[in-house]
């Protein structure tokens, strides 16, 4: 086990909040958010797993809860998803605005069935009030040790909200009361060197960057946002050199809490970068987990990426100047597949 600042994890590869849902499928057909490349990877083998951010109650957010859809209602489901996320310019573009099943909910249908997991539970609110709240419910329902970390995450633009005016009352209230060590989620949007140092203030175990950026993207025959919040957050390939600057700029200024880096990683070098800019571990993301819905097919390839990623940062650790580490060198994750898988790879990513 790593332990950083408190945070216990299994090794420096974690996977970001709301990609794999709460750690499980709801049921052998209905993947309820779990993304269908999870299926070809075994969670336990990250260092930590973030379920989505939840909320007190059930929220559906710019989305839906429901999961009984019959087969002639796929195109409704399939249009409900283009409200919600769209694939654009080098990234992903989502407005799931915290789609949630309620706090209760998770810890009575998927907290039991993910104990092989080690868990990152992430908190999504909008009072100090309903943070604390939160963190009770994880402090009667999790032990010390079956969870890693609690989240907070108090800077989703998904849900149209300045939390930049709860943020210090949010960790005043929040950070003392959990007996479990605590994460903040920084977003590039806001102050996040003014938002790192409250962290230290209080007590937070480690800083989380980042989360999506504010983003727009307009229907070019129409005028009209292509997603049902208009705006949405940005993710994936097309933010990893802002999320660089960002780890960058908490380290220039002299920022000394473990940071998780997340921003368009997806090959071992991405990790790579993250830790030379002064990250003390990545998460996986939707450039990883999201794919076009026919991307979806070579699962298994992207299933042994993720594999071999993890094996190489562990071995990153053990021996970080071996020539194995070198970019596109011996044992680089596309040069030691087939070419044929390698060009699939890059199929898959236009």
């Amino acid at each position: 086990m790593i332990d950083l600042n408190g945070v216990r994890l299994r090794n420096r590869v974690m996977t970001s909040s709301s990609l794999l849902g709460y750690g499980a499928a709801r049921g052998r057909f209905a993947l309820y958010g779990l993304s269908p490349i999870a299926q070809w990877v075994p969670l336990e083998r990250f260092g930590a797993v973030t379920t989505r951010t939840m909320t007190l109650e059930p929220r559906e957010g710019h989305f839906t809860l429901r999961e009984d859809w019959k087969p002639h209602e796929l195109p409704s489901m399939l249009r409900r998803y283009a409200q919600a996320l769209r694939q654009v310019d080098s990234g992903w573009l989502n407005a799931f605005g915290w789609c949630n099943i309620g706090i209760e909910a998770y810890f009575r249908d998927y907290f039991p069935r993910t104990s092989k997991l080690n868990r990152i539970i992430s908190l999504g609110g909008f009072s100090a009030d309903e943070f604390r709240q939160l963190v009770d419910v994880v402090n009667v329902r999790a032990e010390p040790d079956e969870i890693a970390a609690v989240e907070l995450n108090v800077s989703c633009h998904n849900v149209n909200f300045p939390f930049e005016t709860i943020l210090e009352e949010v960790l005043a209230e929040a950070v003392g009361r959990s007996r479990h060590p605590v994460l903040l989620k920084l977003s590039p949007d806001y102050d996040y060197v003014a938002h790192a140092r409250l962290a230290e203030k209080y007590g937070v175990a480690g800083l989380v960057a980042i989360n999506t950026v504010k983003a727009l993207r307009l229907d070019p025959r129409s005028g009209e946002p292509l997603l049902r919040n208009r705006f949405g957050g940005l993710s994936g390939r097309a933010i990893k050199p802002i999320g660089l600057r960002v780890v960058a700029d908490l380290r220039d200024a002299g920022i000394r809490l473990p940071i998780v880096a997340t921003a368009g990683i997806r090959t071992f070098d991405d990790c790579r970068e993250y830790f030379w800019a002064g990250a003390d571990a990545v998460s996986l993301g939707s450039e990883v987990w999201l794919a076009p819905y026919w991307g979806y097919a070579l699962g298994p390839l992207r299933g042994l990426q993720i594999r071999r990623l993890i094996r190489r940062v562990e071995a990153y650790e053990r021996d970080p100047r071996g020539a194995w580490a070198r970019p596109g060198g011996r044992g680089g994750l596309t040069g030691r597949l087939s070419p044929a898988l390698g060009r699939a790879e890059q199929l898959l990513h236009r």
